[in-house]
């Protein structure tokens, strides 16, 4: 098994809410299965960058989800391949990290499952880490629909503040 990892940041003043249809809400983004290939998350860290590296204070809330149909068409970013942990493994073979970069996206809405894996929550002030070791397994299926998706269900966030996403996968 290789790992692979791979950081992001949201857009500025990330809104909050499920996304719907087109309309991206608090959706994030998400890291993709390939058509042969699913994966395992292994660790999610979050955090907040503000202007000048000072965040305003405020809890925000970022839901875990199962996605089930992947975005395409504009107002995404080009996907972040994960870097291996391993230098003897080949590269990322997994869509990788894909974020939003506008408040639509062009053609195809995702669709998440309705209830989350986890809910983070967290301060603007500090970061969270969450694992998924040992017995306690977060699986994507293969199939380039797949992924898991992040998406902010809190607050929106306030001007020239980024959600930090870093994203550990094991394939």
């Amino acid at each position: 098994m290789a790992r692979y990892s791979a950081s992001s940041v949201s857009q500025t003043a990330q809104l909050a809410g499920m996304p719907s249809g087109t309309t991206v809400n608090g959706y994030i983004g998400y890291w993709g299965a390939n058509t042969n290939v699913g994966f395992r998350v292994r660790k999610v860290l979050l955090g907040v960058r503000g202007p000048a590296g000072n965040p305003q204070s405020q809890q925000i809330t970022v839901e875990v989800h199962r996605q089930t149909v992947a975005p395409a068409g504009t107002g995404l970013a080009a996907a972040i391949l994960g870097q291996r942990h391993e230098p003897w493994v080949g590269t990322d073979p997994t869509v990788g990290l894909i974020t939003t970069t506008a408040t639509t996206i062009g053609t195809t809405g995702p669709t998440l499952d309705t209830v989350p894996i986890r809910t983070l929550t967290m301060n603007t002030q500090s970061t969270w880490e969450e694992q998924w070791e040992f017995t306690d397994e977060l699986v994507c299926l293969n199939g380039t629909a797949n992924g898991i998706a992040f998406v902010n269900i809190g607050q929106t966030l306030p001007a020239s503040h980024f959600i930090t996403l870093d994203v550990t996968v094991e394939v």
